[in-house]
């Protein structure tokens, strides 16, 4: 192993070679070509004299030496960041930034795009990537520093648990309800729904991510009768377009149901079983509690909750 001229820009292709475990995609994640991801990776083989990715089968594994390296260089990567950001705090209208979110589209469109356009007047140089593909394993790209905040719900049970629970932190952004939703010219839903009646009509169940069942849908799997599911979407937004025009129905958040272009469109009732309450909140992990520009932001964040979010009745 050689550290002489150790270049410490390779450790961030390190990183993402050791997270993405494919030198394509550690190229996008990089925004850099692929070319010039091979010549890191040939570098970093030499400096560390172990091929650190193998070839096994199709696909690519890390060696036995890669796997001890993926929390260290990944924790020391975020040490070299907070001293350089935390020199003198964070001055939004000065400093640069950027982050990596995660929340699902109808997040993104009721509070994420909102914030993030009145962010540009706060902090002109702050950019943001948003990424509405939500899966199971939210923690774990926390974890591994694919992504900055996550703007979900956090209930024990409905995500993938990492190695260390206590390292991820959250905090309360708004609340909201769910509501049963309909076309507007659906008779059945004029004056509500009991259990009997919904488990009778056609529902259209939420997934993200293609297997992740929304709360709604986890709720509804304890119980021995439902109702037929003729049709499985991945966002909320997608289970009302499927709504409309047709006989059945879907759970949805209230705050998603009462966009302003669905107005006049939709028959909105209260779910005929118990789900429970629908609290977001901002997910991070623990070692940028203390970070100036990740702390900035998440009040930030929080302000424009407050300020534009207000408690559904």
């Amino acid at each position: 192993m050689h550290f002489e001229g150790l270049d410490l820009n390779l450790l961030v292709a390190l990183d993402a070679l050791l997270s993405e475990q494919s030198v394509t995609r550690a190229a996008s994640r990089l925004c850099v070509t692929q070319p010039a991801v091979s010549v890191a990776l040939q570098k970093l083989r030499v400096q560390f004299s172990d091929p650190l990715l193998e070839r096994v089968g199709r696909r690519m594994e890390l060696t036995p030496f890669a796997r001890e390296l993926v929390i260290p260089v990944k924790e020391l990567l975020h040490q070299i960041r907070t001293v350089v950001e935390s020199r003198s705090g964070f001055d939004p209208q000065c400093d640069s930034r950027n982050f990596r979110l995660l929340m699902s589209s109808s997040i993104a469109e009721i509070f994420g795009v909102p914030a993030l356009r009145e962010l540009r007047g706060a902090a002109p140089n702050v950019h943001c990537q948003v990424d509405v593909f939500v899966a199971p394993d939210m923690l774990r790209r926390l974890q591994d520093g694919e992504i900055d905040l996550c703007i979900q719900v956090f209930q024990p049970g409905v995500w993938e648990q990492v190695s260390d629970i206590e390292s991820i932190s959250h905090e309360a952004l708004f609340s909201d309800h769910y509501v049963l939703v309909g076309d507007a010219s659906n008779r059945l839903l004029a004056n509500g729904l009991d259990f009997d009646a919904f488990c009778r009509i056609d529902h259209i169940e939420t997934r993200f991510g293609g297997n992740l069942m929304s709360l709604p849908e986890r709720g509804l799997a304890g119980i021995a009768k439902r109702p037929k599911t003729p049709l499985i979407v991945p966002t909320y937004n997608l289970a009302i377009a499927a709504v409309l025009g047709s006989q059945m129905t879907a759970i949805v958040p209230s705050r998603v149901a009462g966009a302003p272009w669905l107005q006049d469109k939709l028959s909105i009732v209260e779910p005929p079983f118990e789900i429970g309450p629908l609290e977001q909140h901002m997910i991070w992990h623990k070692r940028n509690d203390n970070d100036p520009g990740h702390s900035w932001f998440r009040g930030f964040l929080g302000n424009f909750g407050a300020r534009n979010m207000t408690p559904v009745v």
